[in-house]
């Protein structure tokens, strides 16, 4: 068994994967129109990711916190089986923390609405000074700066706190790097798709209710091969 159980370290993207919708992507149609996602487009073209395409987007940015929290009151919602995830790790000490790429503003707001406030997490920031709102990324990282919010950061923290087994979960472009380095991946959409085609061992998933159902076996066989290899 693990020395531990808080060795296990679980690692939650948030938009489409802690939240049944893509908040951000929700967000900016709202209040932009479909137009900013040929700014995505172009960036990605280009080969550059968030880092690139968020300040541009949210230059000028009018929408004020307050617009915003009522489009999120509206239109948002956590996984259904979210909380109960949340209990799982919680009654086993895993160590569970959002990583996200995208605002702070609705996942501190969802988390809050459904008590689960004591999770940590970072992102990017939206900063509200004098009506105007500007965009700060205080974990985008040395590495590479592709992403505002550098994921990859947090596995390497883990690893550093000395976590036996990294568990990510995730369904976007900015959960490649972080999942490409983790012990086990519950994927789904883009990041199934991009763990398939780069032959990377990932679950398939479509809410937390599958998650907790294959989370022991996925523990269990992963905890199996690392003592076949520490056997040799």
């Amino acid at each position: 068994m693990f020395k531990s159980k808080s060795n296990v370290w679980v690692l939650c993207d948030f938009d489409g994967t802690a939240s049944v919708r893509d908040v951000q992507n929700m967000l900016l149609d709202h209040f932009l129109g479909p137009g900013w996602r040929k700014e995505v487009q172009s960036a990605l073209v280009e080969g550059k990711k968030s880092s690139v395409y968020m300040p541009r987007i949210y230059a000028g940015w009018s929408a004020t916190r307050e617009e915003m929290i009522r489009v999120i009151d509206e239109k948002a919602e956590l996984d259904p089986y979210l909380v109960d995830f949340v209990k799982y790790c919680r009654k086993r000490r895993y160590h569970l923390e959002i990583v996200s790429d995208g605002l702070d503003i609705y996942i501190n707001h969802l988390l809050g609405k459904h008590q689960l406030d004591f999770i940590p997490y970072t992102s990017n920031r939206l900063v509200f000074t004098d009506g105007k709102a500007r965009l700060e990324s205080p974990f985008r990282s040395d590495f590479c700066g592709l992403c505002g919010n550098c994921k990859k950061q947090r596995v390497l923290a883990a690893r550093e706190a000395n976590a036996q087994c990294v568990v990510y979960i995730g369904d976007g472009i900015s959960d490649e790097c972080p999942a490409a380095i983790s012990d086990i991946v519950f994927a789904k959409n883009h990041l199934l798709a991009y763990c398939q085609e780069h032959d990377l061992a990932a679950i398939p998933f479509e809410d937390f209710s599958q998650v907790i159902q294959a989370f022991p076996k996925a523990l269990e066989k992963y905890q199996t091969t690392q003592n076949r290899i520490v056997r040799g």
